[in-house]
Formats: C-alpha cells, sequence, structure tokens
C-alpha cells in the first residue's frame, strides 16, 4: 500500500526535539509492515516578534503552557528516516491556531501534486490534526477521488468556530475519521453525529519499554508507598491534588512522590508540602529523557496522573508496562485504556476527594489483589506495542 502522511508535528530523530513522535512510530511501523511511507511535514512560521519572545521568555513560557514554544525559525528539509521520506515545508501564518491563507493551501497542495505526480498517486491520503490537513484533504479527494482519512487529536470539537458551516461538511465528506481516544469518539459523535466510518488511533508502547517491562518481574504488592507523577507540572494536570490526596490518604506522611517533569506548579507543590509540615518525601527530577523515565518506574507501585483535556497519555501505558497500577482521568484520552478496578483506577479530573478515597483503597487493599491489578496493567501495555497499534490502525482503514 501506498501512504501519504500529512501533518503539522513530525518529531524524529533528526527534527523538533520536544514534540511528540506518535505520527512516526505510525510511519515507521508501516513501512516494517511492507508499506511505502511519504511523509508532509507542513510545519508553521510566523513573524519574527515571535521567536524573539520565544528566545527571551522560554522557559517562563515552557513552564505554564507545558508546551516546547518555537525559538527560531524553521527550514524545509528533505530526508530519510527509518525507511520513511520525510518533506518538511514551511507555511506563514500570522497566529498559532489560526487557519492558513489561501496562497499558502494552494502551495502546499502543489507541493502533494508534485509528488503525486512523480511518484504515482497513493492508496490513501492520511492526515493526522485537522490544520491545515482536513482543507488539503478535502481538495485531494476531489482531485485524485482517493481514499481520505483524518485522525483528530482533540476531544474537545469547534469545527464551526474555525471553519465556519463548511468545516463539518469536509470532515464527513473524507472515507474514514480517526480519533486518538475513545473519549474523543463519544464527544464527536454526540456532537455531531457518526462519520461513515471511524476508528481509534492510539499510541503505542515502545520495544524499549516493552522490554524493560519484560526484565523487571516486580508486581505491586503491600505496602505501597511510591508514587510517582510523570507530566508538565502545570495546573490542568493538577499536580497539587496528588500531593494534597495522598496527604490525606496517608495521614503518618509514610509515603514517597516523585514529580518527573517542569512547570509553573512547582513553587505551589513546595510551598504546600511546607505548609503540611513536610509530610511524604518528596523528590522533583525535572525533564529528562524519556528511557531515564524508567529508572523511576522500576521503583513506583503508582503512577498517578490526573489531568483535564488529556488526549491520549502514553505515559500511562510506558508505566504500566513495567507493572505499575496507574490512577488517570475519567472522561478523558485513558479511558477504554485503563479499566477501574481491573489494570488501574480512574478518578475525576483534579478531584482530591476521590482521589484520597481511592489512594486509602490502594493502600488497604490485599496484596493478591494489588498483584492481580498490576499484572492486568502489564498485560493492557504489551496488546499496545507500537507495531500493534499501527496494525489495528491499518486495519480500520482496509474495513
Amino acid at each position: 500500500m501506498k501512504i501519504f502522511l500529512l501533518t503539522p508535528i513530525y518529531a524524529t530523530t533528526t527534527s523538533m526535539q520536544g514534540s511528540t513522535p506518535v505520527v512516526h512510530y505510525f510511519a515507521r511501523e508501516w513501512v516494517k509492515m511492507g508499506h511505502e511511507v511519504t511523509v508532509f511535514h507542513f510545519v508553521a512560521t510566523f513573524p519574527r516578534i515571535m521567536y524573539w519572545v520565544g528566545r527571551h521568555f522560554q522557559h517562563q513560557l515552557n513552564t505554564r503552557l507545558g508546551m516546547m514554544v518555537p525559538t527560531q525559525c524553521p527550514q524545509d528539509e528533505d530526508y530519510f528516516t527509518d525507511g520513511v521520506s520525510v518533506h518538511k515545508r514551511c507555511l506563514k501564518k500570522m497566529l498559532p491556531h489560526s487557519r492558513y491563507s489561501n496562497s499558502q493551501l494552494k502551495r502546499a497542495l502543489n507541493i502533494i501534486k508534485k509528488e503525486c505526480s512523480r511518484l504515482g498517486v497513493p492508496d490513501w491520503f492520511i492526515g493526522h490534526w485537522d490544520n491545515p490537513q482536513l482543507e488539503l484533504l478535502s481538495a485531494l479527494k476531489k482531485s485524485y477521488g482517493k481514499s481520505t482519512c483524518l485522525v483528530l487529536h482533540e476531544n474537545v470539537f469547534d469545527f464551526e468556530k474555525k471553519y465556519g458551516g463548511e468545516g463539518v461538511k469536509m470532515l464527513f465528506e473524507l472515507d474514514a475519521v480517526g480519533f486518538r481516544s475513545l473519549t474523543g469518539k463519544r464527544n464527536f459523535e454526540k456532537q455531531y453525529g457518526r462519520p461513515k466510518s471511524s476508528f481509534i488511533a492510539s499510541s503505542g508502547v515502545s520495544e524499549f519499554f516493552l522490554k524493560s517491562g519484560e526484565e523487571n518481574e516486580r508486581l505491586v504488592q503491600q505496602p505501597v508507598r511510591n508514587y510517582v507523577f510523570v507530566g508538565s507540572l502545570i495546573a490542568r494536570k493538577y499536580p497539587l491534588s496528588v500531593l494534597k490526596a495522598l496527604s490525606q490518604a496517608y495521614p503518618e506522611g509514610d509515603f514517597s512522590l516523585t514529580f518527573i517533569g517542569d512547570g509553573a506548579e512547582k513553587n505551589n507543590i513546595e510551598e504546600e508540602h511546607q505548609r503540611l509540615g513536610k509530610k511524604g518525601e518528596l523528590y522533583f527530577t525535572g525533564r529528562i529523557p524519556r528511557e531515564r523515565i524508567v529508572q523511576y518506574l522500576r521503583q513506583a507501585d503508582v503512577l498517578v496522573m490526573i489531568s483535564r483535556a488529556e488526549i491520549f497519555g502514553l505515559v500511562y501505558l510506558e508505566a504500566m508496562a513495567l507493572g505499575v497500577i496507574p490512577v488517570g482521568s475519567r472522561n478523558e484520552g485513558v479511558d477504554g485504556v485503563i479499566v477501574d478496578g481491573k489494570n488501574g483506577f480512574l478518578c475525576k479530573a483534579g478531584d482530591v476527594s476521590e482521589l484520597t478515597s481511592i489512594l486509602r483503597n490502594i493502600k488497604q487493599m490485599p496484596s493478591e489483589q494489588l498483584v492481580e491489578i498490576s499484572r492486568g496493567a502489564k498485560e493492557t501495555a504489551f496488546e499496545y506495542s507500537d507495531s500493534e497499534v499501527a496494525k489495528r490502525y491499518l486495519e480500520a482503514l482496509k474495513k
């Protein structure tokens, strides 16, 4: 199968450090399966003043927003990595999250059509994120009549605000719509109805974490004392709520909590720890490479992250691969992966009272039950390997 893959974010070992590599992982696995994949990475460029602000206030913006702020203007680039041919092209826009002008859309469309003439028209045009992929896929569908698919990376949608009445119409003319989570799929269908065909395009766990899980035979049992939070320390991820809930569930302070990540909430967490009389052991690692996270997960009993607006949350699966019991957010991106009481626990985002009740339950749970949940977490993670989710993705399109 020949696939043209359109995306505004495409992180590899050669590009965009700090961005999610999920789209590259799909492309890489499809190539391993024998498919031909060409990526069109359309990256936004902004007026110079935005890069000046990014350079001078990088740390403040990164920690407050929980994302990497661009500090220099990107450049066009062609490269080949993991068997994937990548065409990185810059498209101008004035503001983040705004639509591209018709002239920039036409430029992007001509770039794709040129490769269609050179390589042949693909079997599938697939896009990730809607801007500018939705409008490009709609135009390609009209030009070539080939199969088109768009994967949406949100759980909350407002196509009318961005595209007017044409947005939903363009989307429903595509052959398939993918969602990053079951929650996103449910929310979309409740708001707009069902597309022609839809599926879940979950993230996959890397071989590194799965191998680490195989080597680490430990399963969680009593006493449960070591907790970990992995993510940006920003308000919508509620790291402060984790500390508050643990302090109530462990009134004697016989717990440890390790925060892996950085963000504006760090000061608030430290102040709360002081106010609580330094109850419990508190550790901060800062932002570290994913490979180093493993050494902390090996020592952890429970991962707690009850975020709001969590699109998927690969870190839950990475922790589960090592048998760590996850506590995630109900009705967010991890629904359908974590099954409450079977392979982890679900909590209302940011709810200290409910989280305290869950942690007390874990603290008092018999070792035999904890072992079963820990084993269930591990088994679930192995069902979400990079190769398996990429395979399921294409199987859904073939149907």
